[in-house]
């Protein structure tokens, strides 16, 4: 059955991915020409990925499961966004690896889908605040692990919100934020039109969901550089944007590795 909010973020996903696809941020004439868009700290904490299978959640056009598969990994990339999946279909071919795989699929839908399981799940920047119900996100992850493999995310820390928006963010809420005509962080002069709902997670909410699906939490780290330019005038130092005064004071980004 269809989650509500998720469809919702499903259509703002297919009203803005073409924009991202095109916008100059994302490098796809550089990534087509070889470069490679994953960033340092997933690249250290998976290491070297020649053989093994990869799933790649809320992947958007896959530029990034790409890059895996650049690296040697055999690649699923799954997003709920139907155009985000015909752009990576399309992107697959341009890049000439028509062997990754894709499937359009809400997470909470996405048992059965695929009937592989992984050495490797990994998921990014961006993503977990569209998540509402950690506990199940983390069952379907338990289910498409192998036995000794490894699920890896770094994304955007929550404590970070409480110091960058003027809104009345708490570490502690437990509901959605819905958003709507809200600038994109692409082109920054873009208003999406569709309403958006997203949702705050402690660091806590994430070990507990994996304990209770079973899994193993081996590290988690958090760090004070962002993953972008999130206010439009930040100082890129290697894969990482800091603020133009210097390094903040509080976490910007996080990460977890986690092992069955």
């Amino acid at each position: 059955m269809a989650n509500k909010h998720n469809e919702q973020n499903r259509d703002v996903w297919n009203e803005i991915v073409e924009l991202h696809y095109n916008h100059p941020d994302y490098k796809l004439n550089e990534f087509l020409d070889g470069w490679n868009s994953l960033k340092q700290i997933e690249k250290d904490a998976l290491g070297d990925v020649s053989g093994k299978s990869l799933m790649h959640l809320m992947c958007q056009f896959g530029m990034d499961t790409l890059s895996w598969a650049r690296l040697g990994a055999d690649v699923t990339g799954v997003d709920i966004s139907d155009k985000s999946i015909e752009f990576a279909d399309k992107l697959k071919q341009a890049a000439g690896i028509p062997e990754a795989q894709f499937i359009r699929s809400d997470i909470y839908d996405l048992i059965g889908k695929s009937d592989k399981k992984f050495d490797i799940i990994f998921q990014s920047h961006g993503t977990h605040c569209w998540i509402e119900d950690l506990d199940k996100w983390a069952e379907v992850i338990a289910h498409y692990l192998k036995p000794g493999g490894t699920f890896f995310i770094v994304d955007g820390h929550a404590i970070a919100d409480l110091f960058l928006w003027d809104d009345e963010f708490t570490y502690f809420h437990k509901g959605p934020y819905k958003e709507s005509n809200w600038n994109d962080y692409c082109d920054r002069s873009y208003k999406v039109k569709g309403e958006s709902v997203e949702w705050m997670h402690k660091l806590s909410d994430f070990v507990n969901a994996m304990v209770k699906a079973g899994l193993t939490v081996v590290a988690m780290d958090e760090y004070n550089h962002s993953y972008y330019d999130i206010k439009g005038d930040w100082v890129q130092k290697g894969d990482y944007w800091h603020p133009p005064d210097g390094a903040t004071k509080y976490p910007l980004m996080f990460s977890m590795k986690v092992t069955k």
